[in-house]
């Protein structure tokens, strides 16, 4: 699992907390286990002395094997007792296995993974029919005219894009097509399939994301400007109702064009949904623009023709 740095800080933050937690609450309970036995907290506190003269005589070149013998003596009573007694002292961490530290040889661990998925689900913005998922396609079963198309485009993006997502041929995503016909539930299928492989996505309309943009632009501190950088940064971005955003002088089509290349130059996918025809979608924002989505090269492009679902 590859964790996006843009939650590196965050993480750390988590992991500190549940640290400092753990030592905190294993520092006051080891107070009171000390207060119930006062010969093991004596066995301790002479252990630290020696160690202390230990070190003393060590640096003063003295001979240290007596305090390196009564060392030993202390440990093995220290050990003995605190059996005995079924005392331990050690930081109950709520990870035992990389004892709150998210790594384990260098390697994410299976707690890490979990703080990590649900940072990516609170940045999501995963508001449209949030729990949709490929299990819920239903065009297999239904008589509509882009039942057929529907269901091998399910095929595709959930076996050649979110099963294969690191290795996928495809770069940017456009599905073109009325109301109703199936876009933004396959959108959000495709979503929630990365999400739940710790793939980060972020699912905006066209018209929150040029919100995004504007606050950027104007230097409003709201938590759409501080949005800007997950839109980059984010490994999936979904524009849903692309084309019917507002178009603001300097900064509608000069953020977008240059967020799309920004993302590109950095390996990210972009995915929109649209309702505009090719045509309009050219005299909206460029051929230029327009082939970064339709290029076969990098992209995957579908016109869907059927029926309004919303009405069946």
């Amino acid at each position: 699992m590859k964790v996006l740095s843009y939650f590196n800080q965050q993480l750390q933050m988590i992991f500190d907390s549940k640290r400092a937690l753990a030592k905190d609450v294993a520092q006051r309970e080891n107070k009171a286990l000390l207060a119930m036995h006062p010969k093991f907290e004596e066995l301790l506190k002479t252990r630290k002395s020696v160690e202390i003269s230990l070190v003393k005589a060590k640096n003063k070149g003295e001979d240290i094997s007596q305090l390196q013998a009564q060392l030993e003596e202390l440990n093995i009573q220290i050990k003995i007792y605190a059996e005995e007694n079924q005392l331990v002292f050690m930081p109950k961490y709520s990870c035992p296995i990389c004892k709150d530290e998210g790594y384990v040889a260098g390697e994410p661990c299976e707690c890490l993974a979990k703080e990590y998925n649900a940072l990516l689900r609170e940045h999501c913005a995963l508001a449209p029919l949030n729990g949709f998922s490929f299990d819920d396609n239903k065009f297999t079963s239904l008589t509509v005219a882009q039942a057929k198309g529907m269901s091998k485009l399910y095929s595709i993006m959930q076996n050649k894009v979110c099963n294969n997502f690191d290795d996928c041929k495809w770069q940017n995503f456009m599905l073109a097509g009325s109301s109703g016909v199936g876009k933004t539930c396959l959108a959000t299928a495709t979503a929630n399939a990365l999400l739940n492989s710790n793939v980060s996505v972020l699912y905006l309309s066209a018209f929150e994301l040029v919100n995004v943009f504007l606050d950027k632009h104007t230097h409003k501190s709201t938590a759409l400007s501080k949005m800007f950088d997950y839109v980059t940064a984010c490994e999936m971005l979904i524009i849903d109702n692309f084309g019917e955003e507002p178009v603001y002088k300097n900064v509608t089509l000069e953020y977008l064009f240059s967020t799309v290349d920004k993302r590109m130059a950095s390996g990210k996918k972009t995915f929109i949904c649209t309702q505009l025809s090719l045509p309009h979608l050219i005299s909206r924002y460029g051929e230029t623009f327009l082939s970064k989505f339709t290029d076969k090269r990098y992209s995957l492009s579908v016109n869907i023709v059927g029926d309004n679902l919303r009405k069946i």
